[in-house]
């Protein structure tokens, strides 16, 4: 099981995609995408996209200025990734080092990766789906809730919007989402708020 979901990007690639979100008032508020899908040369592919808000079963890496989206499916294989900006004479853009990587490709966008362990993966989406009944609750007041870390059967979890700031939000958490979590999930031991 993934401790937490780490998503590395130097301060170049920060840079860039705070560059980039700044560039188009259209963009206010968006993050960053970080994904590997089957293809490319080797068996997966990196993926980057400027999404303006989380899907269903992302993980969310805060970084400084913007948000991180990752598919739960794709979090053990992107986890450890560090993410760079590189600029050259001939070309620019952004550039992986991923530990999970294997035999990668020349092109620098393909990698092979280990087999995944269907337990971790099963595991987040049970968590997800859980989640998912309970979102509307707090939706109505205002607030919401994401998912940030499962390990063991400890979930992580980040309350926004008017459950964040809310007085009561301890409150939410053990007597709504824990509640919900251990109901539909019985792995699930505890759940935390994110720091």
């Amino acid at each position: 099981m993934i401790a937490k979901l780490q998503v590395v990007l130097t301060e170049r690639a920060g840079n860039q995609v705070r560059a980039l979100l700044a560039r188009d008032e259209t963009t206010a508020g968006y993050g960053l995408r970080v994904g590997a899908e089957p293809g490319g040369c080797s068996d997966y592919k990196y993926s980057l996209a400027l999404a303006p808000a989380a899907e269903k079963g992302d993980i969310i890496v805060r970084q400084d200025g913007f948000d991180v989206f990752v598919a739960s499916a794709s979090a053990s294989i992107v986890h450890g990734v560090r993410i760079d900006y590189v600029e050259s004479l001939t070309s620019s853009g952004f550039a992986f080092s991923n530990p999970n990587a294997s035999d990668p490709c020349s092109c620098g966008s393909s990698f092979s990766a280990p087999e995944r362990d269907g337990n971790e993966d099963t595991l987040w989406q049970q968590v997800d789906e859980a989640i998912q009944q309970v979102r509307p609750f707090l939706q109505r007041d205002g607030g919401d809730v994401s998912v940030v870390d499962v390990t063991g059967g400890v979930v992580s979890v980040r309350l926004t919007g008017a459950c964040g700031g809310c007085s009561s939000a301890l409150d939410t958490l053990a007597g709504v989402i824990e509640r919900q979590l251990k109901e539909s999930v019985p792995a699930v031991e505890r759940v935390v708020l994110a720091s």
